[in-house]
């Protein structure tokens, strides 16, 4: 039976895996992606970011673009039999540059920060580094790294609902009855897509959309506490992902790379220690911790 920091670390050395092919699923994904994109006249390719502007003046071409993703996928590859700090660097780097042609332009929003921000808090996290119990503390930032982003997500929901309410501005608020109805319609109406009608049923129960609001809101801001307790954890990695398949649906929010990567990150391996290590009959926790 591990405690808790042992669970910590065997969880963040099979995650740290796992996200190597997720990593390879993302670059085929961003292929896509560009290729997509790359039909849209150039004319309109307007980088949101003065780094964006200097690295990609213009939108890259097929050549350079793939050969980004494929020096991403050796690295990635590589990774997997060799862990170093200067590789995991490259990678980092290297998803960063091929988010930029994708992201802030063109209009489009930045979904992939919670993919790059995860690969950069793993830079110096080496699973064949970890050898003490001390070490656990390393996954907690990890961890942290990626849950502060939805935590000031929520927080800022709390700082806006609070100014509103003191400076009596009028605005519409998440205490609204109506305030995630008309967030739907009004992300439905930018895209020029009608609403289901199941899904303006559903936003009859105002009541109720407040409560759960506020609710998810609160969540939000404490998902940084994850980092801290497994149990909660598990709890944070359920109600990203539902939230998030809530914001795909409801909200036209495309966060599929996001909640993938929560689950890849963030899923709780050590349920199936007890198998793996009779299958491999290897005591991985004391591995770690000699």
């Amino acid at each position: 039976m591990m405690n808790y920091k042992q669970l910590t670390m065997v969880n963040y050395s099979i995650a740290y895996y796992a996200m190597r092919i997720f990593g390879i699923y993302w670059l085929l994904r961003q292929y896509l992606e560009y290729r997509r994109i790359s039909r849209w006249p150039r004319e309109i390719y307007e980088p949101f970011l003065s780094i964006q502007k200097f690295i990609f003046s213009e939108y890259p071409s097929p050549f350079l673009y793939i050969t980004l993703l494929l020096l991403c996928a050796a690295l990635l590859i590589i990774t997997w039999f060799r862990q170093s700090v200067l590789l995991n660097l490259g990678i980092f780097l290297l998803m960063s540059v091929i988010n930029f042609p994708i992201a802030l332009n063109f209009s489009i929003g930045h979904n992939n920060h919670l993919i790059v921000i995860g690969y950069f808090m793993a830079i110096f996290l080496l699973p064949d580094k970890m050898k003490q119990e001390k070490d656990y503390q390393w996954v907690q930032y990890f961890y942290l790294g990626i849950l502060t982003t939805y935590s000031l997500a929520g927080l800022s929901k709390f700082l806006g609902i609070a100014k509103n309410v003191i400076k009596h501005s009028g605005k519409l608020t998440w205490l609204d009855k109506n305030a995630a109805k008309i967030n739907t319609l009004d992300n439905y109406w930018i895209a020029d897509v009608k609403v289901p009608e199941w899904i303006i049923h559903l936003y009859q129960y105002e009541n109720l959309w407040v409560v759960m609001t506020v609710f998810a809101i609160i969540i939000q801001a404490s998902s940084f506490l994850g980092a801290f307790s497994r149990k909660y954890l598990t709890f944070i990695m359920v109600f990203l992902y539902v939230f998030h398949l809530y914001t795909d649906i409801f909200v036209l929010a495309d966060f599929r790379d996001a909640k993938n990567f929560v689950l890849v990150a963030l899923f709780p391996y050590h349920i199936f220690y007890p198998w793996i290590r009779k299958l491999m009959k290897k005591d991985f926790s004391g591995q770690l911790l000699a």
